[in-house]
């Protein structure tokens, strides 16, 4: 199969990427051998013009083949995977031709790093053109040149942070900070070529500039990014978690003084050590899991009906409300409806806020938003999403008022977190078009969502909601309408356990700190407060209620807890929780909190000899397996219950919608590393049944 052809016309070459075998252009082992061949045939007859191009819509190349990289497990090997992506660009780069890479569509990784080979890159107004270096979201760095070449086109300041954050471009921010030499439209792409060619060949690039030369200059500026990096990281192990960090910054201050051909070989060794480190095989898998959700069946059945969706009806400006009107505004209008102007009025102040990044609005997106008091524009809504009060009688009103209103064929989706859909479909005519699509706060940062069938959803239903959210670049997991789905459901065993943990005389910020340590976004005390301690309280008793007695005791919330929320502690919205805050600031602890966790007595625990003692203070391990091992159990009963179906899914479920975090590669594959008979052992001294389906860890070694 030909992947890559060498096509000449006179004095131009072109070599012209194209796969009709997979979805995008792959740096993989055939295209990479075939490249090669070329460049030798290039080589023996240099043309004046080469141009490297792709046949494939919205995509040049999407670089380096990661399945390649994922099964590396030899340095060495690795390193040789690097000098061989090297030596293609420099060969490139060297040749007598003029070069141009025309890049139109995805950009990315090896395929920027075989760009910046060329002497010029065009890149071409398209909604897909996105150029960057993301390898530090797999937990690597540019191996192919691209620690050397960028530098060299953006300046060492903008290098390091697309570099350190693997953050795109597009094509115009691509040209305004030199990466490329040319921004043009489609049809414009010859004209480009001829024009760019006409400059001839680039005299090699000037590669340190003067002002790091000066050795303080350069140790003030590496301090900076430094500081600013691990601002981020600081409650974690950042050599442990994510090692490429560290690494690409000495990198970067070392080749800073070098020639170019001691900092490639650099660049190299320095790839073919990050490439076999656990980190980098978990990252990977990770990106897989998100690929797999995006990608499932029943998104890619439903996505040719929702390229014809238009419009979409949100009912709720509040703060999900407003969220998830900015979501749908990425591909469609949005009608945002209240029923108060004041709301409103709050909703779309909430939604000019995010429209601003950075210092400048987004125009056109806000301005596909209209806010709606009078019930009008349903005629025409493709899509109807509420995010109104978690009432089933106003929900079930709502759908009944809706339903008379929008096409037939409209999508009727609920943002409910806990209220079951079927109850919501009960007599409803449009049954089969109600499903639930429960975002994650704030929506436009959460990236999971889970998509939710009622008894009465259709499968169309469900295939059109999945690729409905794909399309808003969301991660969609179906699961099935029981209480508390799936991540809520797993989630309160957590937090409840780290209640329990202050029983015992743990404190607050020794247990959060523990659990950010780990890796977690935030503790489960802080977690508790951000939610809102009056709705944690409902959502346990209501998932204690319904899920049986025999599970009461992981979704009971302690008196004293409750006590809290009668007295008005509900955490961040109300100014005080556990913590004390103030413009959303976490503060210090609540001076309050020690009134109501007097007097307690000491739950005895068998998990951990350190729990038996309130006066110790349990070590960072002991607090992470007795606030992890109940959400495992309860991981474990959902898909025993085929509340999910794929535990590929679930693990991708609790990194997209809980933050856990994705160095660890998911919640079953931490504990696959556990020693079965150990953990067994664990769990049954925690109070629980040992899980039926223990052995689904062996699929995550």
């Amino acid at each position: 199969m030909e992947v890559v052809q060498l096509i000449r016309d006179g004095d131009v070459a072109r070599l012209h990427f194209e796969r009709s075998d997979k979805s995008v252009n792959v740096l993989d082992e055939l295209c990479i051998t075939q490249l090669e061949a070329h460049l030798l045939a290039l080589e023996a007859e240099p043309p004046k013009t080469l141009v490297l191009e792709s046949g494939m819509a919205g995509c040049f190349i999407a670089g380096a083949d990661l399945e390649i990289i994922a099964s590396v497990t030899d340095v060495n090997k690795a390193t040789k995977l690097a000098e061989r992506g090297q030596s293609i660009c420099r060969r490139i780069e060297v040749l007598p031709a003029a070069s141009v890479a025309l890049v139109n569509g995805a950009c990315m990784g090896g395929g920027l790093e075989v760009a910046l080979g060329c002497d010029y890159i065009v890149a071409v107004e398209h909604k897909r053109t996105r150029l960057a270096l993301p390898e530090i979201k797999i937990g690597i760095h540019p191996g192919f040149g691209g620690c050397i070449r960028l530098p060299q086109r953006v300046g060492w300041m903008k290098a390091v942070e697309m570099i350190l954050s693997g953050s795109a471009v597009d094509a115009r921010r691509a040209k305004r900070i030199g990466l490329a030499a040319l921004v043009c439209k489609p049809e414009q792409q010859e004209e480009s070529i001829h024009y760019l060619a006409a400059r001839g060949k680039v005299k090699q690039r000037k590669f340190n500039p003067w002002w790091l030369k000066l050795w303080p200059a350069k140790v003030l500026f590496f301090q900076q990014v430094e500081k600013r990096t691990y601002a981020r990281l600081k409650h974690l192990d950042v050599e442990q978690a994510y090692p490429a960090i560290p690494a690409v910054l000495n990198l970067l201050k070392e080749i800073v003084d070098m020639p170019d051909g001691q900092a490639l070989a650099r660049e190299a060794e320095s790839l073919g050590k990050l490439a076999v480190t656990p980190t980098c095989k978990n990252l990977i898998r990770v990106f897989y899991l998100g690929e797999a959700l995006k990608k499932q069946e029943a998104a890619k059945r439903g996505r040719e009906a929702v390229a014809g969706f238009r419009k979409t009806a949100v009912y709720g400006a509040g703060v999900m409300g407003g969220g998830i009107a900015w979501v749908a505004a990425k591909t469609m209008d949005v009608d945002l409806h209240e029923v108060a102007a004041e709301p409103l009025s709050r909703g779309m102040k909430g939604i000019g806020r995010l429209a601003n990044r950075r210092g400048r609005t987004d125009h056109k997106r806000l301005s596909r938003i209209r806010p709606v008091l009078d019930g009008s524009g349903l005629s025409d809504a493709d899509v109807v999403i509420e995010a109104v009060l978690e009432d089933i009688k106003i929900k079930r009103q709502l759908w009944a008022d809706v339903g008379k209103q929008v096409p037939k064929d409209a999508l009727l989706l609920s943002n409910t977190s806990s209220l079951s859909v079927s109850d919501m479909q009960n007599r409803r005519a449009n049954a089969g078009r109600i499903a639930g699509l429960h975002f994650f706060n704030p929506a436009p940062k959460m990236p999971l969502v889970e998509v939710i069938a009622g008894e009465k959803t259709s499968e169309e239903t469900i295939d059109k909601t999945c690729a409905l959210a794909a399309s808003w670049g969301k991660y969609p997991v179906i699961v099935a309408d029981r209480p508390g789905f799936l991540v809520n459901r797993c989630l309160m065993p957590f937090m409840v356990a780290a209640l329990k943990l202050l029983e015992n005389g743990q404190k607050p910020e020794h247990v959060d700190g523990a659990l950010k340590n780990f890796g977690m976004p935030m503790g489960a005390i802080e977690l508790a407060d951000r939610v809102g301690l009056d709705i944690c309280l409902h959502v346990g008793n209501h998932l204690g209620n319904t899920l049986g007695e025999s599970r009461h005791h992981q979704f009971a919330m302690p008196d004293w807890f409750q006590q809290m929320v009668a007295d008005g502690l509900l955490g961040e919205k109300s100014g005080q929780g556990f913590f004390v805050y103030e413009k959303g600031k976490q503060g210090a602890l609540n001076g309050k909190l020690s009134t109501y966790l007097s007097g307690i007595k000491t739950v005895e625990h068998e998990a951990n000899a350190d729990l038996s003692d309130s006066s110790r203070v349990m070590n960072n391990r002991s607090i992470i397996e007795v606030c992890l091992i109940p959400m495992l159990v309860e991981a474990l009963a959902c898909l025993s219950e085929q509340v999910v179906e794929d535990a590929g899914h679930l693990d991708a479920a609790f990194i997209y919608g809980i933050g856990f975090p994705p160095f660890r590669g998911g919640l079953l594959r931490y504990f696959s590393g556990y020693d079965r008979t150990e953990l067994w052992s664990r769990i049954e001294n925690m109070g629980f049944d040992v899980p039926g389906n223990l052995e689904v860890l062996d699929d995550f070694r």
